[in-house]
């Protein structure tokens, strides 16, 4: 390769050159940056300034402790009334999975309160979930329910994480209650860098923004009955609001 201070450019090129004639495919996993640093003929960290570079033109991802990774198309994720995690995938021929990281129990706080019109003493059910397509992951969110409307549920989603169940859909942890139909309601998104422990468990880069949306749903009377706040990896999805 040759000389000069640009070689992190050329580095650069020539792999976005293998990903745009198919050489490198979409998911496939490049060798690590020594190794690439001595097919290049350069120093590593020149290979890692070709590729944070790619990374920011989106070629790229970048999933901490697993490598890097050509990017794959973005997933469409349908953001409708009644168009669901498992729905949006399963229809795109990925496979869903969802598990819990957390659950808790307590006060709401006044955001939680405004949006599941919850009174000052409610307490709210949170269950923190983490999802995947396909085994990578693509959003993190926090979901409130109200404890009093649903007893018991805070020990559902604790069994669930004892279990590390892949398997959480709300329609099935809602029937038993009653809730046989809800829909979406009062979509707010916004864009924002991860914290250290999102960038972890989504596996990204910690300046791969996020899109995060906060979402209600509401039961067939328009009463609310969860209020998610969810990070998607922007890299990864790609988010449709039916209008």
């Amino acid at each position: 390769m040759k000389e000069g201070s640009d070689l992190w450019r050329q580095v650069s090129a020539r792999l976005a050159r293998s990903i745009e004639t198919g050489e490198l495919s979409p998911g496939e996993r490049l060798p690590a940056s020594s190794r690439l640093a001595g097919e290049f003929g350069v120093h590593q960290h020149t290979v890692l300034k070709a590729i944070s570079h790619l990374q920011d033109n989106g070629l790229l991802r970048v999933e901490q402790g697993r490598g890097t990774f050509v990017v794959e198309h973005p997933i469409a994720f349908q953001l409708g009334r009644q168009t669901w995690f498992e729905q949006n995938l399963s229809k795109q021929s990925h496979t869903p999975s969802r598990q819990v990281l957390t659950v808790t129990q307590g006060p709401a706080s006044a955001d939680v309160q405004k949006a599941l019109k919850l009174p000052k003493s409610a307490n709210a059910v949170c269950a923190r979930l983490l999802g995947e397509a396909d085994a990578v992951p693509i959003y993190i969110g926090r979901h409130y329910l109200p404890a009093d409307r649903f007893p018991g549920l805070f020990d559902v989603f604790e069994d669930l994480r004892k279990r590390s169940s892949k398997r959480v859909v709300f329609a099935e942890l809602l029937a038993p209650f009653g809730v046989i139909e809800f829909s979406r309601t009062q979509a707010k998104i916004r864009g924002r860098l991860p914290d250290l422990e999102e960038a972890r468990l989504l596996r990204c880069a910690p300046r791969t923004p996020l899109i995060e949306t906060h979402i209600t749903l509401v039961d067939r009377t328009d009463e609310p009955i969860v209020y998610g706040v969810s990070a998607y990896c922007s890299d990864r999805v790609e988010l449709a609001v039916d209008i």
